[in-house]
């Protein structure tokens, strides 16, 4: 009689199979997690961005009456948003432009925009926050408008 006994040292398939599956679900919730907190961010960082122009824009209105001839490029230059700023070229947090301009039809009120908001979630996002807050808001195509009363 001869004695065929199996060594049985080692993990199985099964095993390995399971650990796997359970780094790679610990991974996608880990990269969800990752995007939730990036695109919370770009949104939070726009509405500081958006805070200082409304300061800023209530420091400037002051001196000039109205908001005519106003942009990012004369707020800076007063320092009543960051003098980094300048020109409000590839300032937000999607790397698009910020402007800043009269509404056409009132000059007392003043209109922000911010282009190349990539993810439609983010801007329709900024709509609700702004919804009650701004005169008007909209996001079209991957830009974003809101209109204040100064």
């Amino acid at each position: 009689m001869v004695n065929m006994k199996r060594n049985n040292s080692g993990f199985t398939f099964i095993e390995v199979l399971a650990v796997l599956s359970i780094i790679a679900l610990a991974t996608i919730g880990v990269l969800a997690l990752r995007d939730w907190a990036a695109s919370n961010a770009r949104v939070a960082d726009a509405k500081v961005q958006i805070a200082t122009i409304q300061s800023g824009v209530q420091q400037w209105r002051p001196r000039n009456g109205t908001y005519t001839n106003i942009s990012i490029d004369e707020l800076s230059k007063v320092a009543a948003v960051p003098t980094d700023w300048k020109s409000g070229s590839s300032i937000n947090p999607w790397g698009g432009d910020i402007s800043v301009s009269v509404d056409g039809d009132d000059a007392t009120r003043y209109v922000v925009s911010f282009t190349n908001i990539r993810v439609a979630e983010e801007g329709q996002r900024l709509v609700r926050d702004y919804s009650e807050i701004a005169t008007s808001v909209s996001f079209s195509g991957n830009t974003l408008y809101v209109t204040f009363q100064g």
